[in-house]
């Protein structure tokens, strides 16, 4: 079990489980889930949360000037919030549906499950705090992470783990730049 997911778990438990994750993603995600869906989304708002305050403590250390100070603060935990609720379904799902197509004919692993591990893979958004080359570290380092997930914790096979993962970036990448296009065409 994972230690966050202990009933009254708190910090503690919380640094348990992202070292775990970290540390040996085979052992930590391969642990059956004993809690319900709020206590994962949970610890993936917990990580976004503490990653975005080590940034913003980081801007303040190195800045001359620190503008926009509370509100910058605000709309940024507000951010994250809305980003929980927006994102995390949304990529879950489409992770779900291509493991269902990629099945042909197995029986897919519950929406439930994918969610979870969706929300533990955040893990990786620690690399965001690495200057330069972060969300290319974080990348990699969440494909590597979600895809060892849904293959040991959800028994997919190594192939169909890593396009999963991959196939829904693409998707969302090909359709901002889509709409970016749109947007620039209309202005």
């Amino acid at each position: 079990m994972m230690p966050w997911e202990v009933p009254g778990a708190g910090p503690k438990a919380f640094f348990s489980t992202m070292y775990g994750i970290m540390a040996k993603p085979r052992w930590a995600l391969s642990a059956q889930p004993a809690a319900s869906w709020p206590r994962w989304v949970g610890f993936a708002v917990g990580m976004w949360l503490l990653v975005f305050f080590a940034r913003y403590l980081f801007t303040i250390a190195w800045s001359v000037e620190s503008s926009g100070g509370m509100s910058l603060l605000l709309l940024g935990i507000l951010g994250m919030f809305i980003q929980a609720a927006i994102f995390l379904p949304i990529y879950s799902g489409a992770v779900h549906l291509t493991l269902r197509i990629l099945g042909k004919g197995r029986p897919a692993p519950p929406f439930s499950l994918v969610l979870r591990l969706v929300c533990y893979s955040q893990v990786t958004t620690a690399a965001l705090l690495l200057p330069m080359v972060g969300i290319f570290v974080h990348l990699l380092w969440n494909i590597y992470v979600l895809a060892i997930a849904l293959s040991v914790s959800l028994g997919q096979d190594k192939r169909n783990a890593i396009l999963a993962v991959v196939l829904p970036m693409i998707g969302f990448f090909l359709l901002g730049v889509m709409l970016a296009g749109l947007g620039m065409a209309g202005a």
